[in-house]
């Protein structure tokens, strides 16, 4: 009898120690990470897109940079082309080519860019919390409910820095199957932002078609 008790009392001392060692739901994790976007106008960084097809052994890579603010306002520079949004106009600058596409932003489709990933997560419903390591580094593994985004995914997470709560990698899954890991490199908070800084400046010998 004395054995039992002692192994129950083990047990829950045990459990409630887990406990309080984890000491974080999902909806708080959430919560914390919405409110470290809160300390900035805008969010610089740097990222590593892979893709992984579900019919195909290839890997698909791609390196950029990013500065999104709110308000459909963004800097983008992936694979030789350049993105400028003000959050009315839309320049696509073909650095090869020399040539600057000008698009109204409210005409454009709803295809995904990494400024768009990186506030979409912050609108799930978080379900679940985990741990992961990514780069030798232990973070928040936090899984959502895709289902605000009906036919673009059929999964989302978000891994978390375990100290101030700002994304780290982003994982989706889209119903084909494709995967995609979004890894940020580097990510700073931006204090200070002004719409000018989301314009295509003209540049000598580039030219430009405006289509809005």
């Amino acid at each position: 009898m004395k054995i039992r008790s002692f192994f129950t009392t083990f047990v829950l001392t045990l459990c409630v120690a887990l406990d309080f060692s984890w000491g974080l739901s999902a909806d708080e994790a959430m919560a914390k990470s919405q409110g470290w976007f809160k300390s900035g106008k805008a969010w610089d960084l740097e990222f590593k897109l892979q893709v992984f097809y579900a019919e195909s052994p290839d890997i698909v890579s791609q390196q950029g940079s990013l500065v999104v603010a709110d308000g459909d306002r963004f800097k983008l520079d992936i694979a030789g082309i350049k993105f400028y949004s003000d959050g009315e106009s839309l320049w696509q600058y073909n650095v090869e080519q020399k040539q600057v596409l000008i698009k109204a932003v409210e005409d454009l489709s709803s295809s995904l860019h990494p400024s768009e990933l990186l506030f979409k997560y912050l609108n799930c419903k978080a379900t679940e919390l985990g741990e992961g390591v990514f780069n030798g580094k232990k973070l928040w593994v936090l899984k959502l409910d895709p289902s605000k985004y009906a036919g673009q995914f059929t999964k989302m997470e978000v891994w978390l820095d375990q100290k101030d709560f700002s994304p780290v990698r982003l994982f989706t899954v889209d119903p084909s199957g494709n995967s995609s890991w979004y890894n940020i490199i580097k990510l700073k908070v931006v204090k200070n932002v002004s719409t000018e800084d989301f314009k295509y400046k003209p540049q000598k010998g580039v030219d430009e078609i405006d289509m809005r």
